[in-house]
C-alpha cells in the first residue's frame, strides 16, 4: 500500500530533494498552494490539497490548511484510520512543513501588521497535529529536518522511536516559534530590558501566562529591571523565603554576601551588616516580611539597586521612592515550583528546582559522639539554609541568627572556607563557637583542621566522601560536632 505525504513550506529551498526522493520511494505526494506548484515544476506528480478539502484557499491565502477532511488524514488513528483507509479516504503518514519566517521580522515594531500576516497558523497546526498521532505519522517541522527523515524512510529506521522523536523535535520548533511571536507581540507591553549580562549583549524578559513570580510582581518604584537584577532577585527571594522568622539577605553577583535573621528586621540588618559592609554597595536586599521604615533608617547612606518584600509599611515605602536609582518590587506569595531551564548551545538544561534546605537537618545523621548544643544546631541550621543558596564551592560560617563569612565559587573547597574565615577577620567578628556549613562533601581533613583552628565548634555537610572516617576522626579530636545530612546543594 503507497505511503502519503503532505508537503505545506514557505521556503521551497529544500522542498525539491524531499519531493523527489520520496516520489523515487514510491510515496504519493499531496502539497499545499506554492508547495505543489513547486514541486508540478520538477516534473513530480502531486495531488493539490483542495482535492481533498474542496477549497483552493480562503481569506486571500489566510486559510488552505486549516480544513476537517485535511485534519482527518492527519490525526486518524487505530480503528478510525482503518477505516479510512477502507474507504478509500486519504491518511498521512508523513507531515512535513516550513512555517512562516516569523524571525525575519525581528526588527519590526511588535504592533506592525506585517509583522502579524508572517503569524503562521495554518503550519504549526497540521505539524502539532501529526506529532500527537506519531504512532502513524512522521512530522518533520522545517527544512533542515528533511534530508534526516528521508533517510530515515529510505533506510527503513523510522520506526515508532524515530517518530517519537521527530515528534519531540516538532513540539520544540512550535514552541521556540510561539516564543519569538510571544516576545514579539508584548514589546512595549511587558518591561524591556536595558541590555544583558553586559551591554553589548541584548536581553529580553518574558512572562508566563500564569503570571506569577516575578511576572506577577509589582514594580512599585524606579525604572525596568535589568537583566541582572532579575537573577540577583530570583537568587535573592529563593533564600530569604527559606529563612524562619524575619529575615533579610542581599545578594550581589549572584551569591548573598550578608544574611541574618531576627525579632525584627533592623536588627536582622544590624547583625548581617556587621559581617560585611562593602559588599551590600550595589546589592539586591530581598525581606521575607513587611518592610518597615526602621529599617529603611539603616539602610541610610547605602546604595542598592533593588528592594523586594512581600509588602511595605506605607512610609517606608515613601522613603524608599525619594531614591531616584532605586528599584522596589512588591512580590507575590509563593516559591518557584516549575522546571528551571537554563540554555547551552544547542540544547535545554532543565531541571526541578531546589526545595530548600528547610527538613535536612531534621534527619541528618552525626558524624560524631557530641551532640550540638541549642545554639550550634540553631547555626547549622542557618548555615546550611544559606549555604545552599551560594555558588559552589560554597563555604558559611553561621552564628545562630547571621551569616558571619560566606565563601563562594572557589575552584577549591578549602579555599573558599579559608575566603570565609577572612571575610569574618575582616570585620572583626570572633567566630569561635560558630557553625560551617559545606554545600558538597568534604574530601579531606585539612578544612576540619582549618575550621578548627578558627574556633568553628559545628559543621554541618552531605558526607560521602572516600575518607569520611579520616574526616570524622579529625573532627572528634578537635571536639567539632558533625550532622551529615546525606543530601548536597551545588550551585553553578
Amino acid at each position: 500500500m503507497a505511503r502519503h505525504a503532505l508537503l505545506s513550506c514557505y521556503s521551497k529551498q529544500d522542498v525539491p530533494a524531499l519531493a523527489r526522493g520520496l516520489h523515487d520511494l514510491g510515496w504519493v505526494l499531496h502539497a499545499s498552494g506554492g508547495t505543489a506548484g513547486c514541486i508540478t515544476e520538477l516534473g513530480i506528480p502531486v495531488s493539490p490539497t483542495e482535492e481533498i478539502t474542496g477549497i483552493s484557499s480562503m481569506l486571500g491565502g489566510r486559510v488552505k490548511t486549516l480544513h476537517p477532511a485535511l485534519h482527518a488524514g492527519i490525526l486518524a488513528a487505530g480503528e478510525d484510520r482503518a477505516r479510512m483507509e477502507a474507504e478509500g479516504g486519504i491518511v498521512f503518514d508523513l507531515v512535513a512543513v516550513d512555517f512562516y519566517p516569523f524571525s525575519s521580522r525581528s526588527g519590526t515594531p511588535g504592533d506592525d501588521p506585517s509583522a502579524v500576516e508572517l503569524i503562521d497558523v495554518g503550519g504549526p497546526a497540521m505539524a502539532r497535529a501529526a506529532a500527537k498521532n506519531y504512532v502513524h505519522v512522521i512530522s518533520a517541522a522545517g527544512g533542515d529536518c528533511f534530508g534526516e527523515v528521508l533517510e530515515a524512510i529510505a533506510g527503513k529506521r523510522d520506526d515508532v522511536v524515530f517518530r517519537r522523536a521527530m515528534a519531540s523535535r516538532t513540539f520544540d520548533a512550535a514552541a521556540s516559534y510561539d516564543l519569538a511571536v510571544s516576545l514579539k507581540l508584548a514589546e512595549g507591553i511587558e518591561p524591556g530590558l536595558r541590555y544583558g549580562e553586559n551591554p553589548h549583549q541584548a536581553a529580553w524578559v518574558h512572562f508566563g501566562a500564569r503570571r506569577e513570580g516575578f511576572s506577577a510582581a509589582s514594580l512599585l518604584h524606579g525604572d525596568a529591571l535589568s537583566y541582572n537584577n532579575y537573577l540577583d532577585a530570583s537568587a535573592a527571594w529563593d533564600l530569604v523565603s527559606d529563612l524562619p522568622g524575619k529575615a533579610l539577605v542581599v545578594v550581589k553577583h549572584g551569591n548573598p554576601c550578608i544574611a541574618a535573621r531576627a525579632d525584627d528586621l533592623a536588627t536582622a540588618w544590624e547583625w548581617a551588616f556587621a559581617a560585611d559592609s562593602d559588599s551590600p554597595y550595589g546589592g539586591v536586599l530581598a525581606v521575607n516580611s513587611t518592610l518597615d521604615t526602621a529599617l529603611v533608617d539603616r539602610l541610610k547612606g547605602l546604595f542598592l539597586e533593588l528592594v523586594l518584600a512581600p509588602g511595605f509599611e506605607q512610609g517606608a515605602l515613601d522613603r524608599l521612592r525619594t531614591r531616584k536609582k532605586l528599584r522596589v518590587l512588591g512580590m507575590p506569595p509563593g516559591r518557584e515550583t516549575g522546571l528551571q531551564i537554563r540554555s547551552i548551545w544547542g540544547a535545554l538544561l532543565l531541571q526541578e528546582p531546589d526545595p530548600g534546605a528547610a527538613g535536612d537537618l531534621s534527619s541528618a545523621v552525626p558524624a560524631g559522639t557530641r551532640p550540638p548544643s541549642a545554639g550550634e544546631a540553631k547555626a547549622m541550621d542557618l548555615a546550611w539554609r544559606i549555604c545552599r543558596t551560594v555558588k559552589s564551592n560554597a563555604m558559611v560560617v553561621c552564628g545562630p541568627d547571621a551569616a558571619l563569612g560566606i565563601g563562594a565559587g572557589q575552584m577549591s573547597r578549602i579555599e573558599s572556607l579559608d575566603l570565609a574565615i577572612r571575610k569574618a577577620a575582616a570585620a572583626g567578628l570572633d567566630i569561635r563557637g560558630a557553625a560551617l556549613a559545606s554545600d558538597g562533601l568534604i574530601p579531606f581533613r585539612d578544612t576540619v583542621d582549618k575550621a578548627a583552628s578558627a574556633g568553628i565548634t559545628a559543621i554541618v555537610q552531605p558526607g560521602g566522601s572516600l575518607r569520611d572516617e579520616e574526616v570524622f576522626r579529625a573532627a572528634e579530636e578537635a571536639g567539632i560536632t558533625m550532622l551529615l545530612t546525606g543530601r548536597r546543594h551545588f550551585r553553578h
